[in-house]
């Protein structure tokens, strides 16, 4: 990027937003695994393509890379999202096979019943120790 004198400002927003959508590619490659910012980096990184035209008829190199990449990372996504969608459907049967599995696993770790009263497990850590009877202000020091 050169950014000179004989540069007009629309061809160095042109530049930046080229780079901004090699970023963002990037960006939606390494992280297509995790779908969600496979969808936001990969559009983003076809938006600024897009816009790093600049009112041209073709896209420059880092653009065009860029815009590659946002449409793999946004392939990548679809098929991610496909097959956690279909090793849902043949492992547990559908969507509510997988929420009975869940509800089981967290039941096993001791997480509390749903009809069951809410009672808290854990003290509140912002709480007074002095406010508790059963906890002794000077057993911290009891090491020293």
């Amino acid at each position: 990027m050169d950014y000179g004198p004989g540069r007009s400002y629309i061809e160095m927003r042109s530049a930046g937003m080229a780079v901004a959508s090699l970023v963002m590619g990037i960006l939606g490659i390494a992280l297509s695994c995790c779908i969600y910012p496979a969808f936001i980096f990969g559009s983003l990184a076809v938006i600024f393509a897009l816009l790093s035209k600049g009112g041209e008829m073709k896209t420059g190199g880092y653009g065009k890379i860029g815009l590659i990449l946002g449409v793999l990372a946004l392939i990548f996504g679809v098929l991610f999202l496909l097959y956690g969608i279909l090793t849902i459907y043949v492992q547990f049967g559908g969507i509510e096979g997988y929420m009975e599995y869940l509800n089981e696993v967290l039941q096993q770790l001791g997480s509390p019943d749903a009809s069951a009263p809410y009672s808290e497990p854990y003290p509140n850590p912002y709480s007074n120790p002095y406010s508790n009877p059963n906890v002794d202000p000077y057993s911290f020091f009891e090491g020293f």
